[in-house]
């Protein structure tokens, strides 16, 4: 098995997972509710798994799953604290769109599957292509 990811199909997976997931936050009003509630969050999460796999291109993707749920499981808890500060900066476009703003378990069941999608991804279709 492929022990080295190859950056640019990941950077190209990024790309794609950014111009289909971008928009649910940009312009949600165009676009059906449960994309926009459940399927970008997922997107997100999966964005999350391939940027990761471009850092650390030698990582298991075990280790890769596991960081990533770490990571978007804090930043999913992290809107229960709710003080000022943070707050300002969540007013911040850019730093609101990673924060996110408000707690919600369904969520973590989407970052979950998101996660899983991508391992899968990565599995059958992008190791294939970064060999080629």
């Amino acid at each position: 098995m492929l022990t080295k990811r190859n950056r640019r199909v990941y950077l190209l997976a990024i790309a794609a997972l950014f111009l289909f997931g971008l928009p649910s936050r940009l312009v949600p009003q165009l676009l059906p509710a449960f994309y926009v509630n459940y399927v970008a969050d997922g997107l997100w999460a999966m964005a999350i798994f391939f940027m990761l796999g471009v850092a650390f291109p030698s990582a298991s993707t075990r280790r890769l799953v596991i960081a990533t749920l770490a990571i978007t499981y804090t930043i999913e808890f992290s809107e229960l604290y709710q003080a000022d500060w943070i707050n300002d900066l969540r007013s911040i476009k850019i730093i609101g769109l990673i924060l996110g703003y408000t707690f919600l378990w369904t969520d973590l069941v989407m970052y979950t599957l998101g996660v899983a999608v991508g391992a899968l991804l990565e599995h059958y279709v992008l190791w294939r292509q970064s060999s080629e």
